[in-house]
């Protein structure tokens, strides 16, 4: 039997937890994110995406531009999932450097690419962010003609357009 006086104490204790879980959540680097841009019709779903720190990149919405850049040759695609994902599919033409492997092919993707070059990046779809981070770290570098393809390869295959597979590009 709960008794009225035990109410106010339940709550108080219920505050406390509250304040406590949601303190230990801000202060964690593996802490849940509860700002964000959650909304995939405003673009890349993403955890902590009103961050202050994050470098604004240009985010292409439209699948149809995409093809057009694709298609006029003078951006250069840039697949950021990994290998084996790129070789059931990619969009045509693209180079995959997957996201993970940043560090280890940034020579070789400093190969293929230069800062003055159109740079269309992106991933698996508009709930993956691994094209923002990947732009991001391009930025960093001194790109300044970088953008993402929020809708991402899910996107592109849904629409229709042509896809290439790994081994059949020429």
């Amino acid at each position: 039997m709960i008794f009225k006086r035990d109410i106010p104490g339940c709550f108080f204790i219920l505050i406390i937890c509250l304040m406590l879980s949601l303190g230990v959540n801000a202060l964690s680097p593996n802490g849940i994110a509860l700002r964000g841009q959650w909304n995939p019709d405003q673009g890349v779903v993403m955890a902590g995406a009103n961050k202050a720190h994050a470098v604004d990149v240009m985010q292409i919405n439209n699948p149809f531009k995409v093809k057009r850049l694709v298609e006029s040759g003078p951006a250069v695609v840039v697949d950021v999932r990994r290998p084996d994902m790129y070789e059931l599919g990619h969009i045509p033409g693209a180079l995959n450097f997957p996201l993970d492997d940043f560090e280890e092919d940034e020579k070789a993707l400093l190969s293929k690419i230069t800062p003055e070059d159109e740079i269309i990046v992106y991933c698996a779809s508009v709930t993956c962010h691994d094209s923002h981070t990947f732009a991001t770290r391009l930025v960093e570098m001194g790109f300044t003609h970088v953008a993402v393809y929020a809708g991402g390869f899910a996107e592109w295959e849904a629409m229709g357009f042509d896809v290439a597979v790994q081994g059949a590009d020429p």
